[in-house]
């Protein structure tokens, strides 16, 4: 209890994002969960210690016993702590030692600060009673918080962050009961996580001991907590197989947006295509659907323009990653994508999502003479994808080559130039095509490729972090925060960009963050932009506001293009423009700017509309169906009639419609 409590203050400190009320409860609540169950570990291990270095000698000499081996403990994590330095560039094995001793350490001076509490209480105001000796850990806990944060602040002021203000108010008294609602709720769920956690290691331990005739001498708690951890890691993975195939199923539905195959001969799904509507997922389906049309193009450009060709290489569209390639490339023939300028293989999120916004960004800027492929490698969202990325770098690789060896075959001066685009975990597979190093994107064909947020995992990343020389020997791959410094802050070499926001968690979250200080939270005069100077690395707190961050840095509204966290948005237009080298006047990307907004506004309202007649259409085909009327009769135009008001052509629809 003492340690959950004094880890509070650790669990309000800034990360790269604001937080709402409801984000700092949970984040509150899970670290203190997270303490309490770590502290509860490190009370077990002193227990199981003194049991088997003191001989028992009562209730009195055992505690004294517990005291004095909970000080030791906590003066060597102190000292282990203190001789290891909190810095990314300590070795993952040494950071989790010194992080394994800095939770052990907080939990063992905890049970020696309360053991003493106890004693010196019994004998100034007598024996207490478990309330007491809760309210008494609590305030210890407490103080320990308070002087943290007092600290913290101290901290801010010396760095002139006098702009702490990174918790969002909920907003009334209905923001504010959903706020306090789901901090108990996510704290509840972790409590309840450590108490089935304790509920199957004292099961194990009490068990074990009965089996082995032990009942006077039990066997040590450490036993039982190794097989609930264990227990628990199992049904983890069971969980997430189960997600994962919920999920595969809930983004194969055809919405009611997009309810009918494209009618265009130029995109998958089409009447020339050899990939099926139903095989390409939700995001395919609103991919080749919100193609733009020559006369859109020419309505924002000014200039004449031809119908851009789009193609989905479904995920369920065939078995095997070959099968997929090679539908993706019969499709680009099909389709006319050769008779393009431009062809760009775009890697997909998990989900199978590639910015809308790219897409229609391309189309304008070629005026329509571009095709973008899109080969899915999955069919769930980016946190389950994680482990078929090595998948899809090997599907990206064979689209890759099979276009560049049908470009090879065509005349030098009527070949399309090939480029390719991924954003988040699209940025991951497209820049692991590069095996060795950079030489690998023009052995590919590539004439250059933008990568936007890209995430810490991507293996080309880490290489080019750590030594940019060796991953990138020619020197074509550069790195801006935003896309007005290509060309400024790049070498004019770099045909490959990376844009890569500084407040953006994706590209800084790493797992390692639990027990090692990421390189961001070093020195304060290393940190980058928008990273809190005031800040400290603490072991599992940092990580939990790491996750909630993650959710945060993704949030978005349609048409409000703004630069924060992992919304790259507002940087698609002059990124595709000044990394592919499309032209525009100002005007015209002015105009583009614009119509990126104003679609992105127009689809998500089609969406959400849709949506709700839908739902509102079979509500009422329930009803009517339970009355004997048959429920088809309500048809889309019902619908509309409806929504109008024009409730006369309803009736008459239903009353010439018959009985069910």
């Amino acid at each position: 209890m003492t340690a959950a409590a004094a880890s509070i203050s650790g669990s309000f400190a800034r990360g790269l994002m604001p937080r709402s009320s409801a984000d700092q409860a949970i984040t509150t609540g899970a670290a203190a969960a997270v303490r309490l169950g770590t502290g509860a570990v490190g009370v077990a291990a002193t227990e199981a210690l003194v049991d088997l270095v003191f001989t028992r000698r009562g209730r009195a000499g055992a505690e004294t016993a517990t005291l004095i081996s909970s000080a030791a403990i906590a003066a060597a994590c102190v000292g282990i702590v203190k001789s290891i330095p909190s810095s990314h560039d300590v070795s993952l094995p040494i950071a989790s030692l010194r992080s394994g001793a800095y939770l052990t350490g907080a939990g063992a001076a905890s049970a020696a600060a309360v053991i003493a509490t106890d004693k010196m209480m019994r004998r100034t105001i007598g024996e207490r009673n478990p309330i007491e000796s809760i309210v008494v850990a609590a305030a210890v806990g407490g103080a320990t918080s308070a002087y943290n944060i007092w600290r913290r602040n101290q901290r801010a002021a010396q760095f002139g962050q006098t702009d702490r203000h990174h918790i969002k108010s909920p907003g009334g008294v209905k923001g504010t009961a959903q706020a306090i609602g789901m901090g108990v709720g996510g704290a509840a769920a972790v409590l309840g996580l450590a108490g089935a956690e304790f509920l199957i290691a004292e099961g194990t331990t009490s068990a074990l001991s009965a089996v082995l005739g032990r009942s006077a001498d039990p066997v040590t708690p450490l036993v039982g907590h190794a097989v609930a951890l264990a227990s628990l890691t199992v049904a983890g993975g069971a969980a997430i197989n189960q997600v994962r195939r919920r999920l595969e199923h809930a983004d194969d539905i055809v919405e009611p947006a997009y309810p009918q195959p494209p009618t265009s001969e130029y995109v998958t799904a089409g009447p020339k295509s050899v990939i099926g509507f139903d095989t390409i997922g939700k995001e395919g389906r609103r991919f080749v659907i919100m193609t733009l049309t020559p006369d859109e193009i020419t309505a924002v450009m000014d200039e004449p323009a031809i119908a851009p060709v789009r193609v989905v290489a479904g995920y369920e569209a065939a078995d095997t990653i070959e099968e997929r390639a090679q539908l993706a490339l019969t499709d680009l023939e099909n389709l006319g994508a050769y008779d393009r300028s431009l062809i760009v293989v775009a890697s997909p999120t998990g989900v199978g999502y590639v910015n809308y916004s790219f897409a229609e960004a391309v189309e304008y800027l070629t005026r329509g003479s571009c095709a973008i492929v899109v080969p899915q490698y999955a069919l769930v969202p980016s946190a389950l994808a994680l482990n078929q990325t090595t998948e899809g770098t090997k599907l990206q690789t064979l689209v890759l080559q099979g276009v560049r060896d049908r470009i090879a075959t065509m005349p030098e001066g009527s070949r399309p130039r090939l480029v390719q685009f991924g954003e988040s975990l699209g940025a991951d597979v497209a820049l692991d095509v590069a095996v060795k190093d950079t030489t690998d994107f023009n052995a590919l064909g590539l004439d250059s490729g933008l990568y936007l947020g890209t995430p810490f995992r991507t293996k080309l990343w880490q290489r080019w972090f750590a030594d940019a020389a060796a991953a990138d020997p020619i020197g074509i791959l550069g790195l801006v925060s935003q896309a007005s410094e290509i060309g400024i802050m790049t070498s004019p070499v770099n045909r490959h960009i990376q844009i890569v926001h500084h407040d953006d968690p994706i590209n800084k979250f790493s797992y390692d963050t639990a027990v090692r200080t990421p390189w961001w939270l070093g020195e304060p005069d290393t940190r980058p932009p928008g990273v809190p100077l005031e800040t400290r690395f603490r072991p599992v707190t940092t990580f939990i506001i790491g996750l909630v961050d993650l959710k945060n840095g993704m949030n978005s509204k349609p048409g409000e293009f703004v630069r924060v966290g992992h919304d790259y948005r507002i940087e698609l237009r002059e990124a595709v423009e000044r990394t592919y080298g499309l032209p525009a006047t100002a005007e015209q990307s002015e105009r583009i700017e614009q119509a990126l907004r104003d679609r992105e506004r127009e689809w998500a309202t089609r969406r959400m509309i849709a949506r709700r007649f839908n739902k509102a259409r079979e509500s009422v085909n329930a009803q009517l169906k339970s009355w004997g009327i048959n429920p088809t009769a309500l048809d889309d135009q019902a619908m509309g009639d409806l929504a109008t008001g024009n409730f006369a052509a309803v009736r008459d629809r239903l009353g010439s419609s018959g009985s069910a």
